[in-house]
């Protein structure tokens, strides 16, 4: 089957989307720094936030990329569920042991939150880790939308104790 020309648009240009706003955040005082809720001139911060986005928007180049080559879904299916994964335990742990706090979208939380905030990322991508097998073994629909609205669920909960 050949892919969507649509769908490739669209990951596109959330990739490049990405990747702008990251650039876009690097310039002191920029709208983006602001967006963020940091401080104009937390070059650190700006710089880290700049990296979550290029890794995003690299990504979905990646993704694309496989689509477009027609790679088999399974393999792309499940090798992006695995990075996934592997970046939410990357990100919580920067977060939570680390205390690399600009990370998150509020910067400005204190550390116990942000502690708490890093470990929900790491469930995260513990959530993550369970839907590779099903999209491996290409389980029928109904139960991985199942699994994914439990475990929406699950990450809003978390997220709304970690903020308490």
């Amino acid at each position: 089957m050949a892919p969507s020309t649509g769908g490739i648009a669209v990951l596109l240009a959330v990739a490049v989307g990405c990747l702008a706003l990251a650039l876009a955040s690097l310039r002191a005082g920029s709208w983006t720094r602001r967006l963020y809720g940091l401080e104009p001139d937390d070059d650190a911060g700006a710089r880290a936030n700049a990296a979550v986005l290029g890794i995003v928007g690299v990504g979905l180049f990646a993704l694309a990329a496989a689509i477009v080559l027609e790679l088999p879904p399974r393999a792309v299916g499940t090798a992006t569920l695995l990075a996934s994964a592997l970046l939410c335990f990357v990100l919580g742990w920067l977060v939570a042991v680390r205390d690399r706090r600009e990370l998150l979208t509020t910067p400005t939380v204190d550390r116990e939150t942000g502690r708490r905030l890093g470990f929900v990322a790491i469930g995260c991508g513990v959530l993550s880790l369970a839907f590779a097998p099903l999209v491996w073994l290409e389980v029928d629909d109904a139960v991985v939308a199942g699994v994914a609205l439990a475990s929406t669920v699950v990450v809003l909960l978390a997220v709304a104790f970690a903020y308490r």
